[in-house]
């Protein structure tokens, strides 16, 4: 049976049997590899889930951690200033390489301040894709040693993930996919009601999106196409409301099998079984929701 975990602002609640774990903090991202659990605390540290329970990986000192991806070349986590660090004997520590990735001197954000390392995603062959916002996304295909530069950065990517053979990203543009490797893009917005889109996921050969008309989240929902039939999005049914007032937000939508979930900043989680077609609310006055992984 899939579970789903709903990372919030007060630990984490698990679905269906509903548990809930790591009360009194604020769990900022979530990951699930090789059998095993992994979380950012309060923006501070990172945690892992044993026989034991959950204990604590390392602090990330000194910068906000954002996302973390634990991958075939190890535990890395994103954090704020646009930095990259990994796992290691003494700690989490900054990866030079993604210091000197090239392009990075033109990393920016709209409002004059610092990017971050929004979303981080590793496909079945192990190369690792890293969102910067705004920075595009960096393609390393050893293990975080060196970067190459994928897309325009001004898409501005909010989200990255891969299926098999594609690399697919949310951004200010709509759906931005490519099967080259990130070499070249195509962008798909055709069928949405606005192109500002903060989420994404894949669900048995069916792209999952949210869209709205902007970062502040007006006129909010989701959409989903077929992945290999671009120019076809249609508005996800069932239990959904007409608008979101919120944002649909990055690491707030998954999806394993055909079975979809995603959370709001209302504190709502709904499910849908049917590859994103249909959806119904599954839980209410939850905490706001930060992130939300399946298992």
């Amino acid at each position: 049976m899939t579970q789903i975990l709903v990372a919030t602002t007060d630990g984490i609640v698990e679905f269906p049997d509903g548990g809930h774990a790591l009360e009194g903090m604020e769990v900022n991202a979530l990951a699930f590899a090789g059998g095993v659990r992994y979380a950012i605390a309060n923006a501070s540290m990172v945690l892992r889930h044993t026989l034991d329970g959950w204990q604590e990986v390392g602090p990330v000192d000194g910068q906000r951690a954002n996302c973390l991806v634990a991958s075939k070349a190890g535990l890395f986590v994103g954090t704020s200033e646009a930095h990259l660090l990994k796992e290691s004997p003494a700690g989490f520590v900054g990866l030079d390489s993604f210091e000197s990735a090239p392009g990075r001197a033109d990393w920016y954000t709209p409002w004059g301040g610092p990017p971050d390392v929004r979303s981080i995603t590793e496909d079945d062959s192990g190369v690792l894709y890293c969102n910067v916002h705004v920075g595009g996304i960096q393609r390393s295909d050893d293990g975080g040693a060196t970067w190459t530069p994928t897309i325009d950065i001004h898409s501005d990517v909010h989200e990255v993930t891969t299926a098999p053979g594609t690399i697919l990203a949310a951004t200010a543009w709509g759906l931005a996919s490519s099967s080259d490797g990130g070499i070249t893009w195509g962008f798909d917005a055709q069928g949405l009601h606005a192109t500002y889109a903060r989420a994404v996921a894949v669900a048995d050969g069916v792209v999952v999106m949210s869209a709205s008309r902007g970062p502040r989240g007006n006129a909010s929902t989701l959409y989903r196409r077929p992945l290999e039939m671009s120019g076809s999005f249609e508005r996800c049914g069932g239990e959904l409301p007409e608008w979101f007032s919120d944002n649909i937000n990055t690491g707030c939508l998954s999806a394993r099998g055909t079975t979809v979930a995603f959370g709001t900043e209302e504190g709502e989680l709904y499910v849908s079984k049917d590859s994103g077609a249909a959806f119904a609310r599954a839980a209410e006055r939850l905490p706001p929701v930060r992130w939300v992984e399946m298992i």
